[in-house]
């Protein structure tokens, strides 16, 4: 119950940010997105740049996926939470992980009703293109991208230091 109230609250202290998303078409077999709201942490802070980066990195992957027959992402604001934590917590730490993986999918479950998950995580990308290009040159990451999911939640955050921190979370 007190973790349901936590979570509850934790969603209800989210702030609002709308950020157009659009696509264009290249035939008519694809899906054009439609305006979204992608919410980030109300304490989080982020720049405008890092509020970019994250609006490019889902805009980029949308787009692949769309360029290979596949539907589009939907965003989540629970998956966004679980991205920024870890990527705050890799930032801590100084390096990229999947540490913690097992709770983040429960968090999903009871958040969301996920079914499955996967994640990419990445360091030291200077733009959302690298990013998105480094994740598709790898099969793994690759694999994530193209998966059988249908919804996404991403974190790109600075370190003191001005290195990017990444974290892409998919699910269905």
């Amino acid at each position: 119950m007190k973790r349901q109230q936590k979570l509850k609250g934790l969603l209800l202290a989210i702030l609002s940010i709308t950020l157009l998303i659009t696509s264009c078409t290249k035939d008519e077999s694809q899906v054009e997105l439609e305006e979204q709201t992608l919410e980030v942490m109300p304490n989080a802070k982020l720049s405008n740049e890092e509020i970019q980066v994250i609006h490019e990195i889902y805009y980029q992957v949308n787009d692949h996926r769309q360029s290979i027959g596949l539907q589009p992402l939907i965003w989540s604001n629970a998956a966004y939470t679980e991205s920024w934590n870890h990527t705050q917590y890799m930032i801590q730490e100084g390096s990229i992980s999947h540490d913690g993986f097992s709770q983040r999918y429960q968090n999903l479950v009871y958040s969301a009703n996920a079914r499955s998950m996967s994640e990419n995580v990445a360091s030291h990308y200077r733009s959302a293109s690298s990013v998105v290009e480094g994740w598709l040159n790898s099969s793994g990451h690759r694999d994530n991208i193209e998966g059988d999911y249908t919804h996404t939640g991403i974190a790109a955050i600075k370190d003191s230091e001005g290195n990017f921190y990444y974290t892409q979370i998919f699910y269905r």
